[in-house]
């Protein structure tokens, strides 16, 4: 797992956009599955199918995480470069 380090001002400047909304869906579908992986109702299934399941769910975590990269990204790049185009 590659975590990317973003600085708190592309952060910031992310959440307090129009992609603001987007990044609490990400937030809060992310603990969901999270919470999913470690509970028992995984744990019930049989041995392969929870071996699925779980892999299911480590890709949507994935997914989310990309996702989420993506749009702070573009605030770090705009912090980087100064630009401040977005209304900031």
């Amino acid at each position: 797992m590659n975590e990317q380090k973003f600085s708190k001002r592309a952060i910031w400047m992310a959440v307090n956009s129009e992609h603001g909304d987007r990044l609490v869906e990400i937030a809060r579908e992310h603990v969901r599955l999270a919470k999913e992986l470690t509970t028992n109702q995984i744990a019930d299934l049989d041995d392969g199918t929870t071996y699925n399941v779980r892999g299911i769910i480590g890709a949507r975590i994935e997914q989310l995480r990309a996702e989420r990269n993506a749009i702070i990204q573009q605030y770090e790049e705009e912090d980087t470069y100064g630009d401040s185009s977005n209304g900031s």
